[in-house]
């Protein structure tokens, strides 16, 4: 059996058409710059604007230590005022170092893309209305303090093991300190890869204080687990996860604000790339909340995204809303254009 490092912080399930420019290059040390902007037109709820849909600018530098280990960092801004003119124009999406070796792994600290993602990322591949549905990026945040999405204060330790033909294993842990109303939080993955076959399993756990919605404190977990078979983007790709939840997924409707005990969600994706650029989608979504027998959200997104160059993209995508029991949602649709630094 031959160790393998799982050489960078982000989930290669998350940077399917990610490129970089390096600025700098003497060897031993790197220095690059990446990140996309996207103009996008929307339709949600009969109301058509103009938005950026997640623009963001990375920095990277690396760095051979020598005798097999090396070091790699990031720092990541959300672009928040890319097509307007708001005050807040920068926001923090990552910024963490890691330090790796082929046989020993890599221990990474700050804020980064958590194990969680290494399982539920199968599914979070379109530019429209990517991946809403597992609890990654929980009650519309970016689940860094639940350790689910973009880890808040995390540390993590990654390792892989390599079979041959037999495949590849690949595990992590991650944990987070005490953070105001969220208690240490422990999370952990685990992925094989035979062939184009990819089978994951995560977990992510810890107390967290629910007093201002008059609930106290509860463990809040949620695991997850997904099966995917090929490459987004080149030729067929077929992925499905499903995440189930405690104590974590907020409802919200007339009733006020509350946490459900148990949640559910699904996601399902079916894509086809064809060799001339083109690649048509579609992505199943929806929450359940278990507890009180509600549909919270489900819909499914049907899309083409078209690679005008290998770093500029043109997409369409339209939503075909199914209902949900917390509030009147629409169908929707989407057109835009993406362009990779």
């Amino acid at each position: 059996m031959k160790k393998t490092l799982l050489a960078t912080a982000v989930s290669t399930l998350m940077v399917a058409n990610v490129s970089a420019v390096e600025l700098y290059n003497d060897g031993k040390n790197s220095f690059s710059v990446g990140g996309h902007l996207t103009v996008e037109l929307n339709d949600n709820s009969g109301d058509t604007k103009v938005t950026s849909n997640s623009p963001r600018i990375n920095f990277s530098f690396d760095r051979d230590l020598g005798n097999g280990w090396a070091l790699d960092s990031r720092i990541e801004w959300g672009l928040s005022a890319f097509v307007d003119s708001k005050d807040d124009v920068l926001s923090n999406r990552l910024g963490y170092i890691g330090v790796g070796h082929d046989t020993y792994g890599r221990i990474s600290a700050g804020k980064q893309w958590s194990t969680y993602v290494d399982v539920t990322g199968v599914t979070d591949q379109p530019i429209a209305w990517g991946s809403d549905s597992l609890f990654t990026y929980a009650n519309g945040t970016d689940g860094g303090d639940l350790g689910l999405g973009r880890a808040n204060n995390a540390m993590q330790y990654r390792n892989g093991v390599s079979f041959g033909n037999a495949g590849d294993l690949n595990v992590g842990v991650q944990w987070q300190g005490v953070n105001g109303e969220f208690d240490d939080r422990i999370g952990a993955s685990a992925t094989y890869n035979v062939g184009a076959v990819k089978l994951g399993y995560a977990y992510s756990g810890g107390d967290v204080d629910y007093s201002n919605v008059g609930q106290g404190v509860l463990n809040a977990t949620s695991q997850a687990v997904s099966v995917a078979y090929g490459t987004y983007g080149d030729g067929l790709n077929i992925a499905a996860a499903y995440a189930w939840s405690e104590n974590l997924q907020t409802l919200n409707n007339e009733a006020g604000s509350a946490v459900t005990e148990e949640a559910n969600g699904r996601e399902v994706l079916a894509a086809y790339g064809l060799q001339n650029g083109i690649n048509v989608y579609a992505l199943y979504q929806g929450v359940e909340d278990d507890t009180n027998g509600l549909t919270i959200q489900e819909y499914t997104n049907f899309g083409v995204e078209y690679n005008l160059s290998p770093n500029t993209v043109v997409y369409g995508a339209y939503k075909v809303d199914h209902g949900n029991d917390i509030r009147d949602t629409d169908d929707a649709f989407a057109v835009g254009v993406r362009i990779y630094l």
